[in-house]
């Protein structure tokens, strides 16, 4: 035996010898010796099982959510297998509450084998207001169009006043109001939605909303129907998007909203998929945005409706912000309604998400509808500069529009239509 070979001996049974009763020696690769509840599983780690049953989950660093509202906004129960997609899942769900700046997620041990303690540690988000997380905009334009006005002394502006709040009652309700206005107080455009909290057991959401607009001042914002009114439930399919099922009513009441020619009410079931892997904040989130739906008429089923939406959003070093946006709606194989939408967004400094932010925005869009012997065209451009601060947008813009003939609404006489129709 050589010299190395001796001392090598002598250093295995000294190591052997420290050992404790009953105590084995570590193998490469073994798990740490902490407390299992001090231990952190990550999940997909080679030589580690890769899904484990949640036995509970944590949250810190929030007052506005409990553990309980927690998983039942994100659809947890206890028993559900907790991999990489579905933490991964969560946090984004999480983040797309509005309610926090940032969300970390972390497994560990929990109590028996196999089973893990979900972490959530969150930092609310001080842009919102209270726990309700308030937070609203106000939009002042000028709008430069071909559109008369009843008073030749009137100047040409809009107001348009938004709030929203994403946990009222601290209970994870969701609500939202729009009015846009003209400098007379005549109302251009509204709308006013409500939305529960998820259920557990269905991992379902409800939300509802009534919509108005007038085509004659807004067309670009209408798609075939004035108005529209709904109640849909929501269910998540996990890594492919949601698919929304309920009832909904569009309508074209005349003369202040309704697009001339189309129907004036398809009313029935609806159904429709839902996906969007962006994240909505004052600056526009990089991703994709898809949706299909279908209402059933049930009064007249060659009137049902069908409805596109395709959007992607590119961003350029988190200082550019390109969206490119189309939609489409069909009424049968007689009608059909599109609008496109190019926007880009230019940050002024590169302010963090906690701080003010400013940027200069502007839109391109154009779109047209037809239904029979009926076919407009409309466009317009905006430019404008809009501020964040505390939760609240301000907006100054300039619209220039170029608007279709024959939506006249009744507050215009008819020298003003007539004139406009030339």
């Amino acid at each position: 035996m050589s010299l190395r070979q001796a001392f090598y001996a002598v250093l295995c049974s000294f190591a052997w010898a420290s050992l404790s009763p009953g105590q084995e020696a570590p193998r490469p690769g073994a798990a740490s010796s902490m407390p299992p509840s001090k231990t952190m599983l990550l999940a997909g780690t080679p030589h580690r099982v890769q899904a484990y049953k949640l036995e509970s989950i944590e949250i810190s660093g929030s007052t506005r959510l409990t553990n309980e509202q927690l998983m039942q906004e994100m659809g947890l129960v206890r028993g559900i297998s907790l991999d990489d997609n579905l933490v991964m899942n969560t946090r984004t769900r999480l983040l797309g509450l509005g309610l926090f700046k940032s969300a970390i997620l972390m497994m560990r041990r929990g109590t028996k084998p196999g089973l893990a303690k979900l972490i959530v540690e969150v930092e609310d988000d001080d842009n919102v207001l209270s726990d309700w997380a308030v937070g609203g905009e106000l939009a002042v334009t000028l709008d430069d169009s071909s559109v008369p006005t009843s008073d030749p002394n009137t100047a040409p502006m809009d107001y348009r006043l938004s709030l929203v709040g994403r946990n009222l009652f601290t209970d994870l309700h969701r609500g939202a109001m729009t009015l846009d206005l003209d400098s007379t107080g005549s109302l251009k455009a509204g709308q006013i939605a409500y939305g529960l909290p998820r259920f557990t057991q269905e991992d379902s959401q409800f939300d509802a909303q009534l919509a108005v607009v007038s085509p004659y001042y807004r067309y670009l914002d209408v798609l075939g129907f004035g108005g529209r009114g709904e109640g849909l439930w929501s269910y998540t399919l996990p890594g492919l998007g949601e698919i929304q099922y309920g009832a909904a009513m569009y309508v074209n009441r005349s003369p202040d909203y309704a697009v001339r020619g189309f129907p004036d009410s398809v009313a029935g079931p609806k159904v429709a998929f839902y996906r969007e892997t962006r994240l909505h904040g004052f600056f526009p989130g990089a991703g994709d945005l898809a949706g299909a739906s279908i209402l059933a008429s049930v009064t007249d089923p060659v009137h049902s409706v069908l409805e596109f939406n395709l959007a992607h959003t590119w961003d350029l070093a988190s200082v550019l912000f390109t969206t490119l946006e189309g939609r489409a709606l069909a009424v049968g194989s007689r009608g059909y309604s599109y609008r496109l939408e190019a926007r880009t967004d230019l940050a002024l400094g590169r302010s963090t998400p906690d701080a003010d932010q400013a940027a200069l925005f502007m839109r391109l869009r154009g779109g047209q509808d037809g239904f029979g012997a009926t076919h407009l065209v409309g466009s317009e451009a905006i430019i404008g500069l809009r501020y964040h601060s505390s939760g609240f947008i301000a907006e100054l813009a300039v619209r220039f529009t170029h608007s279709p003939t024959g939506l006249a609404p009744k507050n215009l006489g008819a020298a003003a239509v007539e004139a406009r129709d030339r």
